[in-house]
């Protein structure tokens, strides 16, 4: 007994040991962090800049994928060869990029014709207030200058004077900056279409071949991860591809029936812009939560081009549709999708917002919900092998207490 307590507080001070050597490794890794916080800045800026592209094409396979995977399974799914085997990749690809650009060209023809339309008028009464405020302000001099001082209309005089001389005698400081600021404008569109184009085209690479790309990741992991923890990894892979691949889905059905509803209550309700309103609505509600309200702010400033009142009775029917998607839609179609209950929801699309904006609204729901899952597998595994421990005490202490009992009843030499 007294080598089994010694040989238990050798195994503990190891294990002490070792976890300060960790926690000392960590400090010391954060010291070397902050002293160098501006050079790591800057190197993790450049790696991403050059990988970013790669990770937008990631993204764009996962997307694209969603809706191939399922033409895969309805195009002819009997046939395992010949031609009709060999075309379901590539028709299935084809059909879905086709799919994905239709409903971008629907969108953009419901909304962008009266969305030019509101924007006109809405630019037309801000010229006629800022004509109507300039004749004010000529008749009223005075006032405008007691208002602002005269020393700063003097100042400001001055200053589109000096302008106009420098204008005037080819001083082309002004005119250099702005042809700078244009080409810099020019090369970072520049920028962003060449790796949207990479993106693009590494997303083909990914879905055409995907089943190789899998067993290549799958050989990473048996290569650099100890076998105890591949299985685990593999695990939570497939838990966050299901969460993320419901949640997206679940997202798109109900953003679909809320613009759906939106533009079908608005024609009763006789409001203008019906169509170009749900639309608007239904494509940012894809944001969770907040996003149909960006959408209504827009028909808002609509319809209020229109009729004052009719915005405001938008509003009012909006908030009335929110609580309906709130309590009946969305907790049918995205909270039973990825199993979260409303107040987990609500906590991803904030704390995602926080730390990474609007991408981050996005992704946070099924972040949590991936974690959630895995949480709960573990637990149910961590209480399994606890009853089964206690099972086995229980059992070897039955066999102790029934050999014990032998012992006694044994008799005598």
């Amino acid at each position: 007994m007294a080598f089994n307590d010694k040989d238990s507080r050798i195994a503990d001070t190891k294990r002490a040991a070792a976890v300060l050597a960790l926690a000392a490794f960590f400090a010391f890794l954060a010291a070397i962090g902050v002293m160098y916080s501006q050079q790591l800045f800057a190197a993790f800026g450049a790696v991403w800049a050059a990988v970013f592209p790669l990770v937008l094409g990631c993204v764009m396979a996962f997307l694209v994928n969603l809706i191939m995977g399922r033409l895969e399974r309805i195009y002819f799914p009997s046939a395992k060869t010949g031609p009709i085997a060999s075309t379901r990749r590539p028709v299935c690809l084809i059909a879905s990029f086709a799919i994905i650009a239709a409903v971008i060209a629907l969108i953009v023809n419901l909304i962008l014709p009266e969305l030019k339309a509101s924007a006109s008028v809405i630019k037309e009464g801000v010229l006629m207030v800022a004509s109507d405020l300039y004749g004010w302000a000529q008749q009223n001099v005075d006032l405008v200058a007691s208002a602002f001082g005269g020393a700063n209309l003097e100042e400001l005089e001055r200053s589109f004077t000096d302008f106009m001389t420098n204008v005037s005698n080819g001083d082309s400081a002004g005119f250099m900056s702005m042809v700078e600021s244009l080409f810099s404008t020019a090369g970072s569109i520049v920028h962003n279409v060449f790796a949207v184009i990479v993106a693009l085209v590494f997303s083909l690479y990914l879905l055409i071949d995907k089943e190789r790309v899998f067993k290549g990741v799958d050989t990473l992991i048996e290569l650099f991860v100890p076998a105890r923890f591949a299985a685990s990894l593999r695990h939570a892979g497939r838990v966050a591809n299901q969460s993320f691949s419901r949640f997206i889905t679940g997202q798109c059905i109900e953003a679909v029936i809320l613009g759906t509803l939106c533009a079908i209550g608005m024609a009763l309700f006789g409001m203008p812009y019906a169509v170009a309103i749900g639309a608007c609505v239904g494509l940012t509600a894809l944001v969770p939560v907040f996003g149909a309200w960006l959408g209504g702010a827009i028909g808002f400033l609509m319809i209020l081009t229109v009729d004052p009142m009719q915005a405001v009775w938008f509003i009012v029917f909006l908030v009335v549709l929110q609580q309906l998607e709130s309590h009946l839609i969305y907790p049918n179609v995205v909270g039973a999708s990825v199993g979260l209950p409303g107040i987990w929801v609500f906590a991803g699309v904030l704390v995602g917002g926080a730390l990474f904006g609007v991408v981050g609204m996005f992704v946070g729901v099924p972040t949590i919900a991936a974690i959630r899952t895995l949480a709960i597998d573990r637990a149910a595994k961590v209480r399994a092998r606890r009853s089964e421990r206690e099972r086995l005490g229980a059992k070897e202490s039955s066999d102790a207490a029934e050999h014990a009992g032998g012992d006694r009843c044994e008799p005598s030499a």
